[in-house]
């Protein structure tokens, strides 16, 4: 039941309501054909989107956490492709990432997407769309003079791919942000802007947290500045926002496995979060039995990633999911499962 910022939804200004006024705007709303709640925007992975009953919710700040390396900008991206794909908006500022270093992902992904089944595997097992590596080849040698589309069409799943992303195109928009220029008015600034824009909150991905210039603060308070200024901006305007978190260097210590409190930051940063995500490779935190009596295991768990729901505010949290690696097209597999084996927190052993 998203308003304009400072009113209800009756268009009233903010301040103290009785619970009688409450009801009566809430039968205001649903009269209207409306929802009497916050919007959900799901995240296209179907266990997740279970396990948070329906997605990210508007006003929500979602903090994803992990190792560097496990998939957090790949995950909170295909976070927002999901969300268009579904008929939504999304808005990315991606601090580590030139736009068309995104897109080739996109490409991918959208090839790979178009051949999902039988024609998306060869003979031997092995991919048939186009991966990022040659999509990026494709592009960076030139064509000749030749279109994109023509470009593209060279590509198993490329034509798909961009017919789909014209399809969505006007609704993702990917912001080159600056870790000297782009600071949390800049970032509100144009999440307004957007929002305006489209008539609709869009889902927001900020990646990731620790780069977003905070002037005037020293580093130890850089992320609570902007952990609390994003999740008033989420408030505010009624759109959830996905915070890409980088970890403490001491959590990057072998053995160790990531949890919550090992993000950067201090501890607003989990007080603050509505959903804290933690991505870890499941080779690295699966329980030692399942390894020493099937070595066969250790491969088959390198493809796998472990999605921990660590808070919820809105369900049930310190839920152990796990997603298929597709890294070779810029994603995860999004049909996943709870994971079955035992899990450990500190790995006791080396492989």
């Amino acid at each position: 039941m998203a308003s304009p910022p400072g009113q209800t939804p009756n268009g009233q200004a903010n301040g103290p309501h009785s619970v009688s006024s409450l009801l009566s705007d809430v039968d205001h709303v649903l009269r209207r054909g409306l929802p009497a709640g916050a919007k959900v925007h799901p995240t296209g992975f179907t266990a997740l989107d279970a396990t948070l009953i329906g997605g990210f919710r508007s006003g929500e700040l979602v903090l994803v956490g992990g190792p560097a390396g496990n998939g957090k900008t790949t995950i909170g991206f295909q976070f927002a492709r999901n969300a268009v794909a579904a008929g939504g908006h999304a808005l990315v500022f991606s601090y580590e990432h030139e736009a068309h270093t995104l897109l080739e992902r996109l490409i991918a992904m959208e090839a790979m997407e178009s051949l999902e089944g039988a024609d998306a595997v060869d003979d031997f097992g092995i991919s048939t769309a186009a991966d990022v590596h040659s999509v990026r080849r494709a592009l960076e040698a030139g064509s000749g003079g030749a279109s994109l589309d023509a470009l593209l069409s060279r590509l198993p799943g490329g034509s798909e791919a961009l017919s789909t992303l014209e399809g969505y195109g006007d609704r993702l928009h990917v912001h080159e942000s600056s870790g000297a220029t782009t600071t949390l008015d800049e970032v509100g600034r144009i999440v307004r802007e957007v929002t305006a824009a489209s008539g609709t909150a869009p889902l927001v991905l900020v990646d990731y947290l620790q780069k977003v210039p905070v002037p005037g603060t020293a580093e130890e308070e850089r992320s609570t500045v902007a952990v609390e200024a994003l999740k008033d901006l989420a408030l505010e305007v009624g759109a959830p926002i996905v915070a890409i978190s980088a970890a403490d260097k001491e959590a990057l210590a072998s053995g160790h496995r990531m949890r919550t409190h090992d993000l950067r930051g201090t501890s607003s940063l989990a007080y603050e979060a509505d959903v804290v995500l933690i991505l870890s490779d499941k080779l690295d935190v699966v329980s030692r039995d399942h390894l020493v009596y099937d070595l066969g295991n250790m491969q088959r768990f390198r493809d796998w990633t472990v999605l921990t729901v660590e808070k919820n505010r809105h369900g049930r949290g310190h839920i152990e999911l796990e997603f298929a690696k597709d890294f070779e097209h810029g994603r995860f597999h999004t049909r996943g499962n709870e994971v079955k084996e035992r899990l450990i927190d500190e790995r006791v052993f080396t492989t």
